[in-house]
């Protein structure tokens, strides 16, 4: 029996040719949508500020300055690495690690680039 994180690591990478597909997690998206389940937390021995995802959408805690700094840039802060399934107000993306000419660079499950949904038989406390 496969194990769940197993599951879902495929489902957020996707391996079956060169390019290397990751889904991302864009957390600037979380703070837009006023997300609920983003949390932000003061580390009492540096004074840095984290925040991260009570959902672990994202497992990444995420130093909030360095955030905001790079917000500020024309790139903005990009993804971070989807480890759950997202929520309805989730922004995420589909990036590629490796760009390259020729067939083994050719895109093989173009179904990857859908938004994942949970299964029907999936147990979540949420729903009792």
């Amino acid at each position: 029996m496969e194990s769940a994180s197993a599951n879902l690591q495929e489902l957020h990478e996707c391996r079956q040719c060169c390019s290397f597909c990751d889904r991302v997690l864009h957390p600037s998206g979380c703070i837009e949508s006023g997300c609920s389940f983003l949390y932000l937390f003061e580390d009492e021995e540096t004074g840095t500020r984290f925040m991260g995802c009570m959902n672990k959408v994202f497992r990444a805690e995420i130093d909030v300055d360095a955030f905001e700094q790079a917000q500020r840039t024309r790139h903005g802060f990009g993804g971070v690495k989807m480890t759950g399934l997202p929520l309805p107000q989730c922004r995420s993306s589909v990036e590629r690690a490796y760009y390259g000419y020729g067939d083994p660079f050719e895109c093989t499950n173009p179904g990857f680039f859908k938004k994942p949904v949970p299964a029907e038989d999936e147990f979540d406390l949420r729903d009792l």
